[in-house]
C-alpha cells in the first residue's frame, strides 16, 4: 500500500462497504431494530448527532471542522511516511481514514453519524454501549493496529553511535 492509487483503493473499498452498510440498516431495518444474539447484539438504526457516547452533540461545526483536519492530517501522515512505514502502520493508517471519512460523509449528509451495531450488555461502570457502525470498526481496529505498531517496533539503530573511549597509553 506504498503506492498512493492502492492505498486509496483500500481507503474507497472501505468507505463503499461503510455507506452500503447504513444505507441497508437505515434503508431495511425497522426502528425496533432486528436481534442477532438476542440480549447481546441487535441491528437498529440510530442517528448520533456526537461523537463515540453522543459526545458534543451540541458543537456540530466544531466536530465537523475536527474530522476535517484528521482527515487530512492523515493523508499527510500517509503520505509523507508510507516510503518508510511499516505494513501494519499502513493498514491502520488506511482503517483509520476510512472511519474518519465514513463519518464525516454522513456528518455532512444528515446532520449525524449513522450507527446500526447495538451492543447490548450492560457494562459495569459504564451500562448500555454504544450504537456504532462500520466506520467505528474500522477506526478501533485501525487505532489497535497501531498501538500495537508500536508495541512491537523494532528498534532502531542510532544514527550516531557513541564513540567508543581510546583506552590511555601511558608514556613510559
Amino acid at each position: 500500500m506504498r503506492r498512493p492509487y492502492l492505498f486509496a483503493l483500500v481507503v474507497l473499498a472501505g468507505l463503499a462497504l461503510d455507506q452500503a452498510s447504513k444505507a441497508f440498516a437505515f434503508g431495511e431495518l425497522p426502528d425496533e431494530g432486528v436481534p442477532l444474539w438476542e440480549d447481546v447484539l441487535h441491528l437498529k438504526p440510530a442517528l448520533n448527532r456526537g461523537v463515540a457516547f453522543s459526545l458534543f452533540a451540541d458543537w456540530p461545526l466544531a466536530v465537523l471542522l475536527v474530522t476535517a483536519a484528521a482527515i487530512g492530517a492523515l493523508w499527510w501522515w500517509y503520505l509523507h511516511g508510507r516510503a518508510k512505514a511499516r505494513r501494519v502502520v499502513l493498514c491502520a493508517q488506511a482503517l483509520l481514514l476510512t472511519g474518519a471519512t465514513g463519518n464525516f460523509i454522513d456528518r455532512l449528509r444528515f446532520a449525524g453519524v449513522r450507527d446500526f451495531f447495538d451492543f447490548r450488555p450492560e457494562l459495569p461502570l459504564i451500562g448500555h454501549w454504544a450504537i456504532f457502525n462500520v466506520a467505528d470498526v474500522c477506526i478501533t481496529v485501525g487505532v489497535g493496529l497501531f498501538v500495537l505498531a508500536e508495541f512491537t517496533r523494532p528498534e532502531e539503530a542510532s544514527a550516531d553511535p557513541a564513540p567508543q573511549a581510546e583506552p590511555v597509553k601511558s608514556e613510559q
